[in-house]
């Protein structure tokens, strides 16, 4: 079981309080889902903060690097983690309507937490900053003719034929 962090978050960010360590992939159950392997450390800061139009904040930045499958030809490639998001704090749902989008623009909006979990808002944030359909670069990438798009889905239709050759319907 993992280690848990947890903070008042109107207070940490209101007392401009400041979390760095670092943490293992291997704790962060729902980021087993996407990596291939579970190696590796990340490092981690939270701090808490007030903005320009004096909304509680918190900022977030992750470094490190994932072990993740490349979609193309399903081997491990190193994905450099960089996360840095900022999370404006609200007391509560009716705060939402008072927020102004054009001061939120590339900053999200969260519900104000007396048990916040910083381990699972940092796993949270690695998890949105993740590709959809991670890749190698293709001069990288193991699959042959990786650039050749026609080629390798010739190649998968060819596969799957043999494939059901083998296994035909009683």
């Amino acid at each position: 079981m993992s280690e848990q962090i947890v903070i008042d978050s109107l207070e940490f960010a209101r007392n401009k309080q400041v979390l760095h360590g670092k943490i293992t992939v291997a704790s962060l159950p729902r980021l087993q889902d996407v990596v291939f392997s579970s190696d590796g450390v990340l490092e981690y800061e939270l701090s808490g903060r007030m903005d320009q139009y004096g909304k509680l904040s918190l900022h977030c930045e992750v470094k490190g690097t994932l072990q993740l499958s490349c979609q193309r030809c399903l081997g491990a490639f190193a994905y450099p983690v960089g996360v840095k998001s900022d999370l404006i704090l609200i007391k509560d749902e009716m705060a939402l309507a008072e927020v102004d989008e054009e001061e939120v623009e590339d900053i999200d909006v969260v519900l104000a937490d007396p048990q916040l979990d910083v381990l699972s808002l940092i796993e949270e944030e690695i998890l949105l900053d993740l590709p959809m359909a991670p890749v190698h670069p293709i001069a990288e990438c193991n699959v042959k003719d990786a650039g050749q798009e026609g080629s390798r889905q010739g190649k998968a239709f060819e596969a799957l034929a043999v494939l059901k050759a083998q296994n035909p319907k009683k």
